[in-house]
């Protein structure tokens, strides 16, 4: 069985992988792009009761 990674190697390990990825480069055209679609009038999907709980409950996503 692998050895989990230690929670300060994973948030290393993203905080390195973010820093590859959101490049300084076209920043403020991907922050352009978030915020007109946070102006959207609706959201695309739906998500039924039980999925939203089980997002809400979800413990991993505590850890970001």
């Amino acid at each position: 069985m692998a050895k989990r990674a230690s929670k300060e190697t994973a948030n290393g390990k993203l905080a390195e992988l973010k820093a590859k990825h959101f490049t300084p480069e076209g920043r403020e055209e991907r922050i352009a792009k978030a915020l007109q679609a946070l102006e959207m009038p609706a959201r695309s999907f739906t998500l039924d009761r039980e999925t939203w709980k089980w997002i809400a409950e979800d413990a991993d996503l505590e850890d970001f």
